[in-house]
């Protein structure tokens, strides 16, 4: 593989290019595909594992027909499946493995069982936005709250891992867990080696111990029928029959950890994201105050503007030539879905937030083809909840003088750790 070509390149991985990418991908969209960019996987372990080469894809058209074309990009990560981690279950597999899979877990995962949780979010939510004030800078008084400061990132990462939780059918307490292991897997975190791995292998020791208990307890009151939507996920997932096959509880267990790892944190960083875009932009806030039938709108367009997933790797089967470059069988290849949301070739005035923009369905921040979420509906249904909680309680929703701090450890991910906003009643 040629060496990198760009110094943008190599700046993509530094605390300040994770932190703000974007000017970086308006210098090196022109040059797609780049030769020469290095970085970690999701689940190796950076000082134990080494970096991989890849071409880096940064072009709307390109990022996009190289996501559909499972073929030649293939998923499968040989380095996670030698890590300590376990490789993440759909993510990480192609067809007809991939298809199989999918076919089971979305028998269990289903769009009934996603939506019985809106009444338990909505009754959730108010609590959460108490103990939050609680914690807020000058505490909360007696009457209206005026110019309240919290830092809402604490607030978002309870709603996802809860709701992981009581899909799941866990213990309350084990949503204090979730949080921690994601940001290992995702390399969000700056642990040591040994931290990490040892993260992961609790992880999986967790919910296996779990799926034990699950079953154990199938196995005293075998229900009957077809899965019900109202029991855990768990349950259904052992229940779950195709075609005379049923998941394996290593699959059950590979897929409790994809819920985790991909589910908890990227829905964290959506909800911080979003919440920023809320108080970065009153006017729009304003509408969508007026008029709740915009926010899918402005859940989209969020996602492009500022999606929290950035990139993820492929690994070509075949020889294949993209505008000129030719990517050998086996070379590294990363999609950079942050970049080709920016696009001007697709998307006019990128960096615009543009609640009327007519093609802001096009974003790819839930991927495309093949690898679509799985948990997209689960996610929109979480940020829903929370943007209706905030503008039903706040009547001000505004930044402060302190910008917050951005995940600067991976580009997995663009999203803040830390975001205080002001926030009055």
């Amino acid at each position: 593989m040629p060496s990198a070509t760009s110094p943008a390149l190599d700046q993509l991985t530094t605390p300040e290019g994770i932190a703000n990418p974007y000017p970086l991908y308006d210098q090196l969209r022109g040059q797609s595909p780049i030769a020469g960019y290095r970085d970690w996987p999701p689940g190796t372990v950076p000082g134990a594992d080494e970096p991989v080469t890849a071409w880096a894809v940064f072009r709307y058209d390109q990022v996009f027909a190289a996501a559909r074309d499972n073929e030649t990009f293939s998923s499968r990560d040989p380095l996670q499946e030698a890590s300590s981690a376990p490789s993440l279950m759909l993510v990480n597999t192609d067809p007809p493995k991939h298809t199989s899979e999918r076919k089971l877990v979305s028998q269990a995962f289903s769009p009934r069982r996603v939506k019985r949780l809106s009444g338990w979010l909505d009754a959730l939510l108010p609590r959460l936005l108490d103990e939050l004030e609680a914690g807020a800078t000058g505490g909360v008084s007696s009457g209206p709250i005026s110019g309240l400061i919290v830092d809402v990132m604490s607030f978002a990462a309870e709603v996802p891992t809860r709701a992981m939780v009581r899909l799941l059918g866990l213990p309350d307490g084990d949503h204090v867990r979730f949080k921690k292991w994601a940001n290992a897997f995702m390399l969000s975190s700056d642990l040591t080696p040994q931290e990490r791995m040892s993260s992961n292998e609790e992880m999986v020791g967790a919910f296996a111990e779990r799926l034990v208990e699950h079953t154990a307890r199938l196995a005293e009151c075998p229900p009957g029928g077809d899965i019900d939507d109202a029991e855990d996920l768990i349950s259904a997932l052992l229940r779950a029959e195709v075609d005379g096959q049923r998941l394996t509880p290593e699959e059950i267990v590979r897929f409790c950890v994809t819920l985790v790892v991909a589910g908890s944190e990227t829905t964290t960083y959506l909800i911080g994201n979003l919440l920023h875009a809320l108080a970065r932009e009153p006017q729009v806030a304003a509408r969508v105050r007026a008029d709740r039938s915009l926010i899918p709108a402005f859940i989209e367009e969020a996602m492009r503007i500022d999606g929290p997933p950035q990139r993820l790797f492929r690994i070509a089967t075949r020889d294949v030539e993209i505008d000129g470059a030719t990517i050998r069988r086996g070379d590294w290849v990363a999609l950079f879905f942050g970049a080709a949301n920016r696009d001007p070739a697709v998307f006019t005035d990128p960096d615009r937030f543009d609640l009327d923009r007519p093609n802001a369905r096009q974003q790819l921040s839930f991927g495309h083809g093949l690898h679509f979420c799985l948990g997209s509906s689960l996610a929109r249904l979480e940020v829903t909840a929370v943007l209706n909680a905030f503008l039903d309680r706040y009547s001000t929703i505004a930044l402060t003088g302190d910008p917050g701090d951005k995940q600067t450890a991976s580009l997995l991910t663009h999203a803040f750790v830390r975001l205080p906003l002001e926030l009055v009643r």
